[in-house]
């Protein structure tokens, strides 16, 4: 675990390093900023409110980005149709949460995942994957997240949906640190003891919608649903306090530099 951590860790960093040199070429850049409702932690039935940052610089001719959306930065380095490159996201921490019990057990701080990402594009069909560790020292686990999505360009004018299913298989270091209930993170929550072990989590769908209201600017709708699965559904933070129907929403505005 360890050799794969620092492996993905030297990726990540030697491709940033090698991104700005190509920046000068027909670099094109869109910044944005949104708000979202998100569960307070994986599992909850409460939610609240998240800023939503985006920016996205991509340059040359072969499809090369630099991409932040939301918690979630990565980086091209090959093609628009086959991507690949590091991938760098952010896990909020449990703790302050609206359920009494689940906020009496231990608090799992924020953590940091790093990994690769590998995507292919065929007209409006795409499919990927991403790796990720744990490289704060946190979970100390890793997950694998597949997905595949439709884009439809033409809904009505200037508008286009792209519709996403995924699922995302964890390991039993990540699920023991967010979804077990034992004598070392019970604390006084008074919530029954249950194991959590390896397996796929979670699967979900998702919705983004982009309305183009000139050249410089468009607003982007957000939703998404995801179902918890196994040893995640049936964890005491969720099967008693939470929910395993995770909603997701957000609203965006993007501005496109010319």
């Amino acid at each position: 675990m360890k050799t794969l951590k620092v492996f993905s860790t030297t990726c990540l960093v030697a491709g940033l390093m090698m991104a700005p040199s190509a920046f000068a070429e027909d670099m094109k850049t869109s910044v944005g900023l949104g708000v979202g409702m998100a569960p307070d932690y994986e599992g909850s039935s409460d939610h609240e409110a998240v800023v939503l940052p985006f920016a996205k610089v991509t340059w040359g001719n072969e499809g090369h980005y630099v991409l932040l959306n939301g918690n979630n930065v990565r980086l091209n380095l090959l093609s628009e149709q086959w991507q690949l490159g590091p991938v760098l996201q952010f896990r909020k921490k449990r703790d302050d949460v609206d359920n009494d019990a689940v906020d009496r057990m231990k608090k799992v701080d924020s953590a940091v995942e790093g990994g690769l990402f590998l995507a292919y594009k065929s007209g409006p069909w795409s499919a990927g994957a991403d790796y990720v560790l744990d490289i704060s020292d946190e979970h100390d686990g890793s997950l694998l997240t597949m997905r595949g999505a439709y884009t439809c360009e033409n809904i009505m004018d200037n508008l286009k949906l792209t519709t996403a299913l995924s699922t995302t298989y964890a390991d039993s270091d990540y699920m023991k640190t967010y979804f077990q209930v034992d004598a070392s993170n019970v604390g006084t929550s008074g919530l029954r003891f249950r194991d959590a072990d390896s397996g796929f989590k979670d699967v979900g769908i998702s919705f983004v919608g982009d309305y183009s209201l000139n050249q410089n600017w468009t607003v982007r709708g957000l939703a998404s649903y995801t179902q918890l699965l196994d040893d995640a559904e049936d964890s005491p933070v969720v099967d008693d306090e939470g929910d395993d129907g995770q909603m997701f929403f957000g609203l965006m505005g993007i501005y496109h530099f010319n």
